[in-house]
């Protein structure tokens, strides 16, 4: 076969189940792993499919012959501005061929698992759910849980916690290259030393801590720069008086150049008038880069953000959702990471 006849047949199976894998393909062609690889490749350089691990899919905006079916899809979102996006891109994708039904949690997983029954119960045909757990240590019988559940389940921004292979499919933004690519802009502009400001809990906050571990290393930043977290700034939804004071006694004592903040945008206003207020001008003494994206174009300078790309998140896991709705499958599940975008703006020049 061909190379131009392979990759027309990988882009029919494309077209036919949303995505693809390598072992699939490779039984299927009959070739080795590396051809099929270096065809993915090219369809991948030729917009054709989106990379994933273990494969590929079609791309986000891709016309798909239409369902033939409508389906309903249950939706498990915690209470959070972030996933007011994710639900919209999840309301697009479904737009015409099907449904969902939303139910909020508080960020409780004994509540997250009441809601999946009863929405199971309620005769969904799958679920998009954003479970309440960290990737870095495995709840009780959640995977038992999960595994157990009569219904396709994607995950929508977490991953299967404790590590090792995963129990179902999931979507989530690229959180730790998003950290990674503001800090390179930061070293880039000649900034050595940092200070985080990271208080979040959240599985999507600990890989936004593991970008800034992996940056701090791979760029060769001061080993000196560091994280303020909730013991030092307060757990609560806002900061607590005082906590910018914090920030900036902690940026003058080590003498850091500029300040990554994930998670709290709204004190971002408050930070830069307290900087200002000091003599440390933004951008001239004080460079600021925010993780999200909601407000940070209003602030004075604006402010220079990481933006997760939370509508393409939410419209990718429906198509996902609804190939193993259609097909099912006996493979194993797809990680999708969707790289966030760095919008550089004002709030950040070369360190005075």
């Amino acid at each position: 076969m061909l190379a131009a006849e392979r990759r027309a047949r990988i882009l029919e199976l494309a077209q036919q189940d949303g995505a693809v894998s390598i072992a699939r393909l490779t039984a299927d062609l009959g070739v080795s792993h590396v051809t099929v690889r270096r065809d993915l490749d090219t369809l991948v350089a030729e917009n054709s499919l989106d990379k994933v691990r273990g494969g590929a899919m079609l791309p986000t905006g891709h016309v798909t012959p239409p369902r033939t079916s409508s389906a309903t899809i249950g939706v498990v979102v915690p209470t959070s501005y972030y996933y007011r996006y994710v639900v919209e891109g999840i309301g697009d994708a479904l737009d015409g061929i099907g449904e969902f039904k939303l139910v909020i949690s508080e960020y409780d997983l004994d509540v997250e698992y009441r809601l999946v029954e009863e929405l199971v119960e309620a005769g969904v045909d799958g679920l998009l759910w954003v479970p309440t757990v960290s990737e870095v240590e495995e709840a009780p019988e959640f995977a038992a849980f999960t595994s157990a559940l009569s219904v396709p389940v994607v995950f929508v921004e977490r991953e299967t916690p404790g590590g090792g292979l995963a129990i179902v499919s999931s979507v989530r933004s690229a959180h730790e290259r998003g950290v990674v690519s503001a800090l390179r802009h930061l070293r880039e502009l000649g900034h050595r030393r940092l200070v985080m400001v990271s208080r979040g809990s959240s599985q999507s906050a600990e890989f936004v801590r593991r970008g800034w571990g992996d940056a701090i290393e791979r760029l060769g930043f001061d080993p000196e720069s560091v994280i303020l977290g909730p013991r030092e700034l307060g757990a609560g939804p806002t900061w607590e008086r005082g906590s910018a004071d914090v920030v900036l006694d902690t940026v003058e004592a080590l003498g850091a150049t500029a300040v990554f903040s994930h998670g709290d945008e709204n004190s971002l206003f408050g930070l830069v008038q307290n900087a200002r207020s000091r003599g440390l001008s933004v951008p001239g003494k004080l460079s600021i880069v925010a993780y999200d994206d909601d407000v940070s174009a209003h602030a004075d300078p604006p402010i220079t953000a990481v933006a997760p790309e939370r509508r393409r998140v939410g419209a990718h896991a429906v198509r996902m959702l609804l190939d193993l709705i259609d097909h099912g499958t006996a493979e194993p599940p797809v990680q999708l990471q969707v790289d966030p975008r760095l919008i550089v703006r004002a709030s950040t020049a070369p360190p005075a």
